[in-house]
């Protein structure tokens, strides 16, 4: 067999027919690689650099597949937490560790595909397995009335007292109070806030989003 060569000196097939003027075909020529093959000097060769490249690539694409297969198989939990808190049988927080699952899939597939990038041989792209294993911590949102339930009728009063004189303290309650859901960790610095103003209590801040 010979290799059947383009203009530009690239192979694009072979060929059985003798008078063909590509180079031969090597002896253990594996048709899946003829992509990995060049031609120098009218010799064919396997370039392994090629091959090693066409090896992540396709190792690249396993590992989206098997992630995509892993996201898909929370559907059923991500569509039960949806509908539990519509239903008013749920809350935010039971969507939220559902998603971080799946949050956690994602960044685990990305950092598997680095490593996969960085490998050296083709044996160790072949040989290349990988897990869930990104910790993602949920962001446990909290409705608006979730959060606002949290006060002290008391606290509640002086807080919104408090407002009407400090723009800064208004301007946060106006977020709090409008946003859709408050998000724990963006809440904490408003919170510790209102402690060393003298509004909450020292350690409300952490009770509140316990």
């Amino acid at each position: 067999m010979k290799f059947v060569i383009n203009e530009q000196g690239g192979i694009i097939g072979y060929t059985n027919d003798p008078l063909a003027n590509g180079p031969d075909v090597p002896e253990d020529f594996i048709e899946d690689n003829l992509d990995c093959y060049v031609v120098a000097n009218d010799i064919a060769s396997l370039d392994l650099s090629l091959l090693l490249a066409k090896a992540k690539k396709q190792g690249i694409v396993k590992i989206k597949l098997m992630a995509q297969k892993l996201i898909e198989a929370t559907d059923w939990k991500l569509q039960r937490a949806k509908e539990r808190d519509q239903g008013g049988w749920g809350t935010l927080s039971d969507i939220d560790h559902v998603l971080a699952e799946r949050e956690s899939i994602r960044r685990s597939s990305d950092a598997a595909e680095v490593s996969l990038n960085q490998l050296a041989t083709i044996e160790e792209v072949q040989a290349f397995t990988w897990s869930v294993n990104v910790n993602v911590s949920p962001a446990m949102r909290l409705t608006r009335g979730e959060f606002l339930d949290r006060f002290t009728e008391l606290e509640t009063v002086n807080i919104v007292a408090a407002a009407e004189t400090n723009a800064t303290l208004k301007a946060w309650l106006l977020r709090m109070e409008n946003g859709e859901w408050v998000i724990r960790n963006q809440a904490i610095p408003g919170l510790e806030a209102l402690e060393i103003a003298g509004l909450l209590a020292p350690g409300r801040a952490a009770e509140i989003l316990a």
